[in-house]
């Protein structure tokens, strides 16, 4: 994302479970059999997982646990990108929330977010109002934290079933000069799946549910704080989030210098092994020739840079600076598997 990015309403983690499923069967209502998953040791009481791109299906707990399926943010991007489901990226969450729903699976975790680019937010008057008051919440616990990281502020105690942070998404990951702020609302178990049964378009879902466990207000002198007059900033928040009623997925990161690093920091070793025994041909013929199905993610970085170089190509034909999404995100994906 860039700093002309539009504001957007997104989901950003997804978290449920499943008694009847096995975990082949979860894979395919994502829609992503076609991908290459990997084996990998499960967490939480679960010994195995399958894994790709920031999406995990956890198994083989114990027999009252089932299926554990967890996407990061960084995993529903993934899945809006990939899934076979739909080509739409909001008709595949529908479909997926269907599933769900038909089920009566267990929602643990649902996170869904906000991204102001536009100015709407000042942090530092947000961070202010919280500390002075100005605002009624459903939950009596609020914390502002600032780091090097940034400003952030959290209503909601971690253990509550709805906890909103809303926080500086640019100085986290380290784009100085943007603005990009996030409002995060993270709901659990029966509030995550009330949620998803919401019949409205996500920006007015979003917008609804932050407008009922979190207002700024300007002072008044009704002894009802909640009719205390939104601030402004407030408003025009809830305002532009409702509007947002087509949904716009961010895509996928991935970028050469992440793939850079992977091969030369963590498979480094290996591949340097395998040329001084059999020689850069016989390695090269080896690439070529395995069997392990082709990454989604990694042809998709090849058009991308297929892409940079023709841009590359017209910057020094005509002299102008290209203007290409793909550069902004660069900085981004120095985190994994967030959004």
């Amino acid at each position: 994302m860039d700093s002309k990015a539009d504001n957007i309403v997104l989901y950003d983690w997804l978290s449920f479970t499943s008694k009847i499923h096995t975990p082949e069967q979860i894979i395919d209502a994502l829609g992503l059999s076609h991908v290459p998953w990997t084996n990998a040791k499960g967490a939480k009481g679960y010994q195995d997982r399958k894994y790709f791109s920031c999406i995990s299906i956890h198994y083989n707990g114990r027999p009252d646990m089932g299926v554990w399926c967890e996407m990061s943010g960084q995993g529903c991007r993934t899945f809006e990108t990939l899934s076979t489901l739909e080509t739409d990226a909001m008709k595949k969450w529908q479909k997926l929330l269907d599933f769900i729903r038909s089920f009566a699976l267990k929602i643990t975790h649902l996170d869904v977010a906000y991204d102001d680019h536009s100015g709407i937010l000042d942090i530092g008057e947000v961070s202010q109002d919280t500390q002075c008051g100005m605002y009624v919440s459903k939950s009596d616990y609020w914390e502002c934290l600032v780091s090097s990281k940034g400003t952030s502020i959290q209503i909601g105690s971690p253990q509550s079933k709805v906890l909103i942070r809303i926080y500086d998404k640019a100085a986290e990951r380290g784009k100085q000069g943007e603005h990009w702020n996030r409002v995060e609302i993270q709901m659990r178990d029966d509030r995550a799946i009330q949620f998803s049964m919401i019949s409205l378009p996500i920006g007015e879902a979003f917008a609804g549910v932050l407008l009922n466990y979190l207002r700024y207000v300007e002072p008044d002198t009704d002894s009802n704080k909640w009719r205390w007059p939104m601030k402004d900033y407030w408003y025009n928040l809830v305002e532009d989030a409702e509007r947002i009623s087509i949904y716009t997925a961010p895509g996928m990161e991935y970028n050469e210098e992440r793939c850079k690093r992977y091969v030369v920091n963590q498979a480094g070793n290996a591949i340097d092994a395998c040329i001084q025994m059999y020689g850069l041909y016989e390695f090269e013929r080896m690439i070529q020739e395995r069997e392990t199905a082709p990454n989604p993610k990694y042809q998709q970085l090849i058009k991308q840079h297929k892409f940079d170089v023709l841009c590359q190509k017209v910057e020094r034909l005509f002299g102008e600076k290209r203007n290409t999404v793909f550069d902004a995100g660069a900085l981004a994906l120095q985190q994994n598997c967030v959004t």
